[in-house]
């Protein structure tokens, strides 16, 4: 009888095995080793090491495909169409392609491979980022400047100012101090009265110029330009020729809300500072976010010039906004990065352009004795690229 015993363990045992070299075929999906490439000023061939998920008893074979989203093929990357064969053994396989490199800033672009096995289809999405060192760097007499086109974008939008009159289909001026809004002093504690009057505001020779005038008595003047309810725009290149004023309580700057603020107030609205001066510090600019995370948060970051101040000539102050991620610049050099972290992060909506130079307020105090009126910002384009 203990003898019987063993024999059934010993058939249960086998026809477990049985059972398990049985088991039924399945694929339910194919992984990559990586999704994020590196663009750089040349030519790069990488491999993409791709993983059958499931089971297989014999080989299978798959066709994939490239697929262009924002990434053009024979512009941005170069690949060939084909297939390899998965085995039971060998259930990684490695296929390769080429990424072109250039020498300009470029947003973000994005591909996708296309597999198809045994009638299932398969894809993989692919981010090239760009990591490109500059080597041109376009100046002229009067600073700094960028090209009016990227081979990879396309201009969306644009303020090249020329004329003699602000083109009220994109702006809007902002007046007076504040208070009608129900925030007097503009929220910062800030003296001026913004006007539309030509002495605060010009175009001239394609470009505008924004003044901040001393009138006396503690009375200080400025201008205040908004694109809100006419250009409200998400993501892209912008670049901004500007060059600034300085002196102790002048604060320029160019920058962007989001287009809800009505809606949910700010910081919730968020708060995208592309440039930002203290005229007391000349020579830096600042990049900054404001949004609220239950409750309010900001992160900024600076660059100081090597020499001179940014009152000197023209410099171009860039954001690269993209998806979930936002780059400061200056003359094309990267000074910022700041990338979402929470779900309080309100970037991937609309936002629209202000342009200001404001007088005194919380962060650079006052004007005094030492500061010269009056003080010009003066810009030469606005520029959207996406």
């Amino acid at each position: 009888m203990k003898r019987l015993n063993y024999f059934y363990i010993f058939i249960l045992v086998l026809s477990g095995f049985s059972c398990k070299s049985e088991e039924p075929e399945t694929i339910t999906g194919i992984s990559a080793s990586q999704s994020l490439f590196t663009e750089g000023n040349t030519n790069t061939t990488v491999d993409l090491t791709l993983t059958l998920q499931g089971n297989i008893r014999q080989p299978v074979t798959a066709e994939y495909t490239w697929m262009e989203l924002t990434a053009v093929k024979g512009q941005d990357f170069e690949a060939t169409d084909g297939s390899i064969e998965f085995t039971p053994e060998e259930l990684s396989q490695t296929i390769s392609f080429e990424i072109i490199g250039d020498t300009y800033l470029e947003l973000e672009e994005s591909l996708s491979l296309s597999l198809s096995v045994n009638g299932q289809q398969f894809g993989i999405s692919i981010i090239i980022e760009d990591k490109d060192v500059i080597e041109e760097i376009l100046t002229d007499a009067e600073g700094f400047y960028t090209p009016d086109t990227y081979p990879s974008m396309n201009l969306v939008w644009a303020d090249e100012f020329d004329g003699n009159e602000l083109n009220t289909e994109d702006w809007t001026y902002e007046l007076g101090d504040g208070c009608d809004k129900g925030v007097c002093g503009w929220g910062n504690n800030e003296l001026e009265i913004y006007t539309n009057e030509e002495k605060n505001i010009k175009l001239e020779n394609g470009r505008i110029t924004i003044t901040a005038r001393d009138e006396g008595n503690n009375v200080f003047t400025s201008a205040r330009i908004i694109t809100q309810d006419k250009v409200e725009l998400t993501y892209g290149r912008i670049d901004i020729r500007a060059k600034l004023p300085k002196g102790q309580g002048i604060w320029p700057a160019l920058w962007m809300l989001g287009a809800n603020i009505n809606d949910v107030s700010w910081p919730k609205c968020g708060e995208i500072d592309i440039m930002e001066v203290v005229g007391h510090e000349p020579a830096t600019t600042h990049g900054t976010v404001h949004y609220d995370n239950n409750g309010y948060a900001t992160t900024t970051g600076s660059r100081k010039i090597s020499s001179g101040d940014l009152s000197d000539q023209f410099h171009v102050y860039t954001l690269i906004w993209e998806k979930d991620k936002i780059q400061w610049y200056l003359d094309n050099e990267l000074f910022k990065n700041f990338a979402k972290q929470d779900n309080g992060y309100p970037f991937n909506a609309p936002f629209f352009f202000i342009m200001n130079v404001a007088v005194g307020g919380n962060w650079p105090g006052p004007p005094d004795g030492t500061t010269v009126f009056p003080q010009e910002m003066v810009v030469d384009y606005v520029r959207v690229f996406q």
